[in-house]
């Protein structure tokens, strides 16, 4: 964060200056009594400064930092295996080396990788190599992600072997390719993809082999490339939002004010490492010098046995995934008592989830909320979700929000409006340059609707486009969602409008029964009646469809297309 001098001689110039520094003020404390600064005594006090300065709060610096306090323990332990800080830290230093090592003026990396040591050793060879990063979202076609490589202008590409069939060969001609998970040889019980015609080098065999670039060296400040995450867009190319490395996100704050999660914890990431909420999760439990534990794919019964044998603190999820895990274990036949908190992002957290979760693994449950575009908006403790299933929480640290109507004007308190926000974490832009931010004010659109009540706290509605008006009543599928969720018999369920020749709209749901005699027992009359039991007339659903199972992509939202 730099300081703007010449801010400082006018009235707002000040106010944001005060503004920032109360950010910063904020941050420095929770970093202390979460132990990340301390931890570990003098030796990692001693090399903070250099490793900020050299690499900000990147993957590089986390992995630099957790190499020089404790080497040995261990970083990950993903579907390869266990590796340790050490290894970990030098397997992205000899990567980006290998990057270096290629002749690029700039190194524009993209990488299409699920939740392991394929996508982290890569991200933090970023930071050492001096390059920008694009996470390309998994779910693309191959024709996405030929859009996604000419817009972003990728000159690398790190690919699971798992999408090699998507790869635009024609466009990658001159394209270094580099296989950062393979089936074949880690194999996961899954049939392995033909690449070796291509002959691809595979990224666990170049990390083996520093000697072979022993003669690059790394930079002593690399230069501090962009990061430009994908938007789970189902049509098109997907939207690339920019952001700069943070300096000082003060968000983090917030963060680790309102979860309890600390230095030297085992946690476990359900959440995708691609997505905004997975790469953050995963730098900041590098961070806390944490032992991170994830798997490519995840499977309820899988994670709930990671839980019991690693004796896991934390979880880092959304609610599709923790919801499976609760269905899948209604005897409570795995312990998860070791769990102190599970951390939750991605997707709204109705009442009766929060009322599952508290039932299966006590009240532990925080919610965070934010965007691909803005990260972080704000976050609630889990006693604040106990007492309020709806609530978003406290606005972030650092961060400007505002509720505004339709006419321009902020809304007052407890009125629904769009929600715009700012903070260091917000995106710079598009990668395509005729995608407009929709600002207001210096403040960027999150694209829900929500207010803010009498105690300053945040809640959504919904998205500000899924609003359904039917006869000139508005009506929030996500409140059709959450009454639908406490039916007995439901497993699964999604609302969204569709279009009506008479009232513009009307609502259409998607239900998936349970395998129980309450499950079989529902019809298209007892869905409607019980929406009509706790909602107005407009909000029942014309339409009701009995699928088999939702379509949702790896953050875990419906697919609408798909339906």
């Amino acid at each position: 964060m730099a300081l703007n001098v010449s801010a400082l001689f006018n009235p707002k110039g000040i106010q944001e200056v005060i503004f920032q520094a109360k950010g910063v003020a904020a941050l420095v404390p929770a970093l202390v009594n979460s132990g990340i600064i301390g931890a570990h005594g003098a030796k990692a006090t001693a090399v903070l400064p250099a490793n900020l300065a050299r690499y900000r709060l990147t993957t590089a610096r986390e992995l630099e930092q957790g190499y020089a306090t404790c080497p040995e323990r261990v970083a990950l332990i993903d579907d390869t295996g266990a590796i340790t800080y050490r290894q970990l830290r030098n397997n992205a230093r000899t990567l980006a080396k290998h990057l270096l090592s290629l002749g690029l003026d700039e190194i524009r990396l993209g990488i299409m990788a699920r939740n392991g040591r394929g996508i982290v050793t890569p991200t933090a060879a970023k930071g050492y190599a001096g390059a920008s990063i694009y996470l390309l979202n998994v779910s693309s076609s191959k024709e996405q992600l030929a859009g996604s490589i000419k817009e972003c202008g990728i000159n690398v590409l790190i690919i699971d072997d798992e999408f090699a069939d998507r790869m635009p060969t024609d466009i990658l001609s001159d394209t270094p390719v580099i296989i950062g998970f393979d089936t074949a040889s880690e194999g996961t019980g899954t049939e392995p993809y033909e690449v070796a015609e291509h002959n691809y080098p595979l990224m666990k065999d170049i990390v083996a082999h520093p000697e072979r670039l022993k003669d690059v060296k790394l930079p002593m400040f690399p230069r501090h490339g962009m990061i430009v995450l994908m938007s789970s867009g189902t049509t098109g190319i997907p939207k690339g939002i920019m952001r700069n490395e943070p300096v000082f996100p003060v968000v983090v704050a917030t963060l680790m004010g309102t979860i309890p999660w600390r230095a030297d914890q085992k946690v476990q990431v359900t959440a995708s490492m691609f997505h905004t909420w997975g790469w953050a999760a995963i730098n900041l439990a590098l961070g806390a010098r944490n032992t991170v534990v994830t798997h490519r794919i995840f499977n309820p019964e899988s994670v709930l046995d990671d839980i019991e044998r690693y004796k896991l603190e934390g979880m880092v999820s959304s609610p599709v995934f923790y919801k499976q895990m609760i269905q899948a274990d209604p005897e409570k036949k795995y312990d998860t008592s070791t769990l102190e908190f599970i951390a939750s992002a991605g997707n709204a957290v109705s009442p009766q989830l929060v009322k599952d979760v508290h039932g299966r693994f006590g009240p532990i449950l925080c919610n965070a909320y934010g965007s691909t575009e803005l990260a972080l908006a704000s976050a609630a403790t889990a006693e604040q979700v106990a007492k309020d299933p709806t609530t978003a929480g406290k606005i972030a640290s650092g961060t400007k929000l505002r509720i505004i109507g339709k006419d321009g004007l902020e809304k007052p308190r407890g009125e629904i409006g769009e929600v715009f926000l700012t903070n260091e974490t917000a995106l710079i832009g598009y990668t395509n340059p005729d995608k407009k931010v929709n600002k207001k004010e210096g403040l960027v659109s999150i694209g829900d609707l929500g207010f803010i009540d009498e105690d300053n706290h945040l809640h959504i509605v919904g998205r500000a486009d899924d609003m359904i008006i039917v006869g000139g009543e508005n009506v929030h599928p996500q409140s059709v969602i959450e009454i639908l969720e406490e039916m007995s018999g439901i497993k699964d369920v999604h609302a969204q409008g569709v279009e009506d020749d008479l009232t513009f709209a009307r609502v259409a749901v998607w239900v998936v029964r349970r395998d129980d005699e309450a499950g079989h027992s529902l019809n298209d009359d007892s869905i409607r009646e019980f929406v009509r039991e706790n909602l107005a007339d407009h909000s029942v659903p014309r339409d009701v469809h009995f699928i088999d199972e939702l379509p949702r992509n790896p953050t875990g939202k419906v697919v609408p297309r798909l339906l």
